[in-house]
């Protein structure tokens, strides 16, 4: 699954094989379509683009420069 951890709320983005997206945050948890609309849970409001970067129309895999393709956390170097 395609998971990310949003930079400003820390809310956990992870999207499910059916293609709807499930949302953590804290003990709340929502269920949203690629556009942000809830469908379910104590969580009512998302960042509707973050939903439809992870969950909407996908490039094919390997695509070269597919932003998806790159690791969510990269490490520093070491100098």
């Amino acid at each position: 699954m395609r998971t990310r951890k949003h930079p400003l709320s820390g809310a956990i983005y992870d999207v499910r094989p059916d293609g709807l997206v499930d949302v953590t945050q804290g003990d709340r948890h929502g269920v949203f379509t690629s556009e942000g609309h809830w469908i379910e849970g104590d969580l009512y409001s998302v960042d509707i683009h973050l939903c439809g970067w992870l969950a909407g129309p996908q490039l094919p895999a390997g695509t070269p420069g597919n932003p998806k393709d790159f690791p969510a956390e990269q490490k520093e170097k070491s100098a």
